[in-house]
């Protein structure tokens, strides 16, 4: 639940992310339109791995879910250095809400923003290129749901740790890119070299990445995906734990409009 202070703030966030929503549509758009170009290698692969009634849907869509996820990790540290940039931040630090009060109440449109594009992003793969997963809806939720905690507290650690905009932007899409493509966003993480698979398993977007295919291909249901989530949930911990020990709302950040 959020604080009465908390969602004075989320509402506030909330407008700021409506008045440009360039960045969450490209986060949606842009998925589908390389879809339509990587399915069909997509499928082959996956024949080729025992999998022969496969569209190559089953792994491209949630690839480019979690690949775009991680890209557009940025919005966190636009939303929260644009304050800065604006001067509006010292009015929200005047106000009686506390330093936990300001970070969640900044997240929370942003988790909401996330759990939208998820969404939108699975049920338009089902309609237009027929996404359809075999195992249980509700553990299809569940891990989004958790993936979405991981990127939200991945960004308030950028936030945290970074103190200008160019930093934290830069450091936050390299590195979401990085691990995803390590994770299996791009192509299955057990066709990657073998040098690259044991380095997968120290990034979120592997887990995230395997379970969905569980779901997606192996009709797996919420126990069988548990570890996984365990997993996500430890990531969240010490994306979060970071971003709690850095974060000091009296920082000067560095912004740009």
């Amino acid at each position: 639940m959020l604080s009465r202070r908390s969602l004075v703030i989320a509402r506030a966030g909330m407008k700021l992310v409506l008045t440009d929503p360039a960045p969450m549509v490209t986060t949606i758009v842009m998925p589908l339109l390389l879809g339509a170009f990587l399915i069909p290698n997509a499928k082959a692969t996956l024949i080729q791995r025992g999998w022969p009634n496969a569209t190559g849907s089953e792994h491209v869509i949630p690839g480019m879910a979690v690949l775009f996820a991680f890209f557009g990790i940025t919005m966190i540290g636009t939303l929260f250095f644009r304050e800065h940039a604006w001067g509006t931040w010292d009015r929200l630090r005047a106000s009686s809400a506390s330093s936990l009060d300001l970070m969640v109440g900044k997240l929370a449109p942003l988790y909401l923003c996330y759990l939208i594009q998820m969404a939108l992003l699975f049920t338009l793969g089902h309609f237009i290129f027929g996404y359809q997963p075999t195992g249980s809806l509700v553990a299809l939720g569940v891990v989004l749901v958790v993936l979405t905690t991981v990127l939200v507290c991945f960004g308030a650690m950028l936030v945290a740790v970074f103190a200008t905009m160019d930093q934290a932007l830069t450091v936050g899409s390299v590195a979401g890119m990085v691990m995803a493509g390590i994770g299996g966003a791009l192509a299955p993480a057990s066709t990657l070299p073998g040098w690259i698979q044991p380095i997968a398993k120290l990034v979120p977007p592997y887990w995230a990445l395997q379970a969905l295919e569980k779901i997606t291909l192996q009709s797996a249901q919420l126990r069988d995906v548990a570890v996984n989530i365990l997993v996500l949930l430890g990531f969240a911990v010490l994306f979060a734990i970071v971003a709690l020990l850095r974060f000091r709302a009296g920082d000067q950040k560095v912004g740009t409009t």
